[in-house]
C-alpha cells in the first residue's frame, strides 16, 4: 500500500507543507506547519490512505514521524468484513 508523504520545510521566513509537488499551505512557525501536515495526514488516514510526515530541519537532516495508518490497519489489525446473518 503506497504512503502519502507530507513534507514540512523552511522557505525563507515561512514553513511550507507539501504533498508531492502540491503546496498545501505555508505557516509562520514550524509547529503550525507540522499541525497543518498532521491534519492533512489524519484526513488521508480517514479516507483509507497511509501517510507519513517528514520535517526538514534547519541542519538538513529530516525528522520522520511514525506512519499514520488508516483506522483498522493500526496495530496490524485489519477490518473484518461484516458478518452475514
Amino acid at each position: 500500500m503506497p504512503i502519502q508523504e507530507y513534507i514540512v520545510r523552511a522557505k525563507g521566513a515561512t514553513w511550507q507543507v507539501w504533498r508531492g509537488a502540491q503546496l498545501l499551505g505555508a505557516e509562520s512557525t514550524q509547529m503550525d506547519a507540522v499541525c497543518l501536515a498532521e491534519a492533512a495526514a489524519y484526513s488521508a488516514a480517514a479516507r483509507g490512505e497511509r501517510s507519513k510526515i517528514l520535517v526538514g530541519d534547519l541542519d538538513g537532516v529530516p525528522i520522520e514521524f511514525p506512519t499514520i495508518e488508516p483506522r483498522g490497519l493500526q496495530a496490524g489489525i485489519e477490518k473484518a468484513p461484516p458478518e452475514r446473518g
